[in-house]
């Protein structure tokens, strides 16, 4: 009786081992598989004017705190692909184009379905804007004497092509501002030309509006920067990035807000 039950389990198991029928998938694993899925997207690429380039090829793509990455072909089309249902930050770039990021998308990948983010993405190049100076001056004395105290801000650069060029303005009530080190910014448009007084107005009420107070000294630095409003905030560290500067800033020149 034993030796029959013993060849019986033998036959058994070589039946099992060499059949030609699938083992039966448990339903923790098919879930597992119906919830990966690819994720797709388009980054534009600019250049300095605001011009979007032929070849938008060669940004890199990656999900952050993963080895998860790709790069986009030259119409800006990328795809990650197999990628668990999840809510990933994604982070792009490519050298001479600073970085980017998408925050808190959500991928279902239900049924393996792509998640498509909709809104196409744009990064500029760095821009490459050297300021040689920027002047500060207070309001004439006549615009003075009608109750409005404040001062004109103009960064000075060469610009052979005439065109108006973005720059950004940091104020601190430290000698150390910079783009990583400020109280308050701000995005300006202007020519260049040292002649051009009226190129941007700051009232004694604007400081006001942002915390700084009467008799105050301020700081400013000004840096290059693209047309794109492409500033994020750091998840990591809770700091706000700005990655279109350019790498040569003013000089930091200080002005003191009028009590009256």
């Amino acid at each position: 009786m034993k030796k029959t039950i013993v060849i019986a389990a033998t036959l058994f198991l070589g039946c099992a081992k060499n059949s030609d029928h699938h083992a039966i998938i448990v339903p923790d694993v098919i879930q597992a598989n119906n919830t990966r899925g690819n994720i797709a997207g388009v980054i534009y690429l600019y250049d300095e004017d605001g011009i979007r380039m032929g070849d938008n090829g060669y940004v890199t793509v990656s999900i952050d705190n993963s080895t998860v990455s790709t790069t986009t072909d030259a119409s800006g089309k990328f795809q990650l692909d197999s990628i668990p249902a999840g809510t990933y930050d994604i982070t792009y770039s490519r050298n001479g184009f600073g970085s980017g990021k998408i925050m808190g998308l959500y991928h279902a990948a239900t049924n393996h379905a792509t998640t498509m983010i909709t809104k196409n993405e744009s990064m500029a190049m760095n821009s490459t804007l050297a300021i040689s100076n920027l002047v500060v001056q207070a309001f004439e004395p006549a615009v003075q004497q009608l109750g409005v105290n404040g001062f004109h801000i103009v960064p000075v650069f060469d610009n052979p092509s005439g065109k108006e060029k973005w720059v950004h303005l940091f104020f601190s009530d430290n000698s150390g501002v910079d783009a990583s080190n400020f109280q308050a910014e701000t995005k300006i448009k202007v020519s260049g030309s040292a002649a051009q007084l009226n190129n941007y107005n700051l009232t004694t009420n604007w400081f006001e509006g942002l915390g700084f107070q009467k008799g105050q000294t301020i700081y400013v630095k000004a840096y290059g920067d693209s047309f794109l409003a492409d500033a994020y905030t750091n998840p990591l560290t809770n700091q706000t990035v700005f990655p279109s500067l350019s790498t040569k800033p003013s000089n930091t020149v200080s002005f003191v807000i009028p009590i009256k």
